[in-house]
């Protein structure tokens, strides 16, 4: 049985919430939907969470039993930092989701999304002593700007967040040792588009190393990498209005526009 986290149609939820928190809703849910689209899944766990722009003290997140491609903007829930639930459901977020994404979005107030996930690439970098190396160019835009977060169990523990904060600190990219990613954005579209990039330089890092250890590899000096993070910079914040997340969601409604409901 699908689970239906919020007790109310979706026109009902359409006229409760702000427009704010509406539009958030169904940015999010195109997000889940198009992670499921290209393979980003992990049966019901992971989380992408986003931040009400009116009520940030609130955030938009999935219940722990649907899968990504189940995701609409009236079935996400929304919690504040104290983990209080705010609309009626019969489903909840998972004890990881709470301390995961209710820690950073409290301590980092410039933060709007965060994107957690485990991929086949993302969890191998993460297991790798070198981390992710500058040998593509997904990779080097992200050279000095990960943190890295040693494995201490499931992240079940409310203690937890203040380490996974401190690991972040000054950062977007976040890698979970022997554990996945988080990809976080000071906008829904540039967690999408950092998770994106970084998972490609992933997939490309394990390809690489899979015919051969690092000494096979051809890896720019770290000036150069740090040149070409800078020369990403400039291309400035993938926000509602960069071409790529237009893209997307065009992508998302031929896929299946149901997310919007």
């Amino acid at each position: 049985m699908l689970h239906t986290p919020v007790d109310a149609s979706p026109s009902e939820l359409h006229a409760i919430v702000s427009a704010a928190e509406w539009e958030t809703r169904v940015k999010l849910a195109a997000c889940y939907r198009l992670m499921a689209h290209f393979g980003v899944t992990d049966l019901t766990y992971n989380h992408l969470s986003a931040r009400i722009p009116d009520r940030p003290d609130r955030y938009a997140i999935k219940g722990e039993h649907q899968f990504f491609d189940e995701v609409t903007a009236s079935s996400l829930l929304v919690y504040d930092f104290s983990g209080e639930r705010i609309y009626p459901s019969d489903d909840s977020v998972s004890r990881g989701g709470l301390v995961i994404h209710g820690g950073i979005m409290e301590a980092r107030p410039d933060i709007m999304a965060v994107f957690h996930t485990h991929t086949a690439a993302n969890i191998g970098v993460s297991a790798q002593k070198c981390g992710l190396l500058p040998i593509s160019q997904h990779a080097v835009r992200f050279f000095n700007r990960i943190g890295y977060h040693d494995f201490e169990g499931f992240e079940f523990d409310l203690a937890g967040r203040e380490r996974l904060v401190r690991d972040l600190e000054g950062k977007l990219m976040l890698v979970l040792r022997n554990h996945g990613v988080l990809a976080c954005g000071r906008s829904i579209p540039e967690a999408y588009i950092n998770h994106h990039f970084f998972e490609l330089a992933c997939q490309g890092q394990v390809a690489a190393l899979s015919a051969g250890g690092p000494d096979a590899l051809l890896i720019p000096t770290d000036d150069l990498s740090e040149r070409a993070a800078v020369q990403a910079a400039r291309t400035g914040h993938r926000d509602e209005n960069h071409r790529d997340w237009a893209a997307l969601l065009r992508l998302a409604d031929r896929v299946d526009p149901s997310y919007r409901t």
